[in-house]
């Protein structure tokens, strides 16, 4: 996939030059089945296949609950479930959950909030799964698109800091330069983008399998 060999009509039409060959994705029917398309771009995989990839980097939240001391539960990221909120005396964990706010923001639900309650300090992480040209847009995006709601959290929480906080990972497992030092501000162990890397790269495969296998 990262060489582009996978075989797909593009490739028959312009690498194998067979003739007759319609370049369009098999799905949608609007791009064409570029090997990029198939693994972030078609919209017709968006709400399944696409979704279902984005579930296994669940890990992060796993990671952060073990961090924090909220839970003790050691499955296996793949049997992970997310409990919508966890909390003790030190820290307060949302998953997936819309934040009510004073004012109207556009954009109030990102993937996790975890809340430090003794240094008075939010985390609003986002996590996405784009191509890898997409990599450095995606991160300003989400920063861009949550920052209304950091600030409106500041004001609501009487928090001291309320940061933006995207978990980046391509389909084929690039990561950002930046990602290292947002485990450490999330008091993440270093190496737990290796996990999430492994859960992004199967269901990438799996994805563009099921694509080719689709008839």
């Amino acid at each position: 996939m990262q060489d582009q060999v996978v075989v797909r009509r593009t490739y028959k039409k312009y690498i194998l030059k067979q003739p007759n060959t319609d370049e369009l994705c098999r799905r949608c029917g609007k791009e064409s089945q570029t090997i990029q398309h198939i693994t972030a771009a078609c919209e017709q995989l968006a709400p399944t296949e696409y979704l279902k990839r984005l579930d296994g980097v669940e890990v992060i939240h796993q990671k952060l609950a073990e961090a924090a001391g909220v839970t003790v539960d050691k499955s296996p990221y793949y049997k992970y479930t997310p409990a919508n909120v966890l909390e003790n005396g030190n820290f307060k964990l949302y998953w997936n959950r819309s934040i009510i706010t004073d004012t109207t923001v556009p954009a109030n639900r990102h993937d996790i909030t975890l809340m430090n309650k003794k240094a008075k300090t939010t985390f609003l992480i986002d996590i996405a799964v784009p191509n890898t040209h997409n990599l450095a847009k995606t991160i300003t995006d989400k920063q861009n698109k949550y920052q209304e709601l950091a600030n409106e959290i500041c004001g609501m929480w009487k928090q001291n800091a309320a940061q933006v906080t995207p978990i980046i990972i391509t389909s084929t497992r690039v990561i950002p330069n930046s990602l290292s030092q947002s485990q450490k501000r999330l008091n993440l162990h270093p190496n737990t983008h290796i996990q999430m890397q492994k859960s992004v790269i199967l269901g990438t495969c799996s994805n563009v399998r099921n694509f080719l296998n689709h008839k």
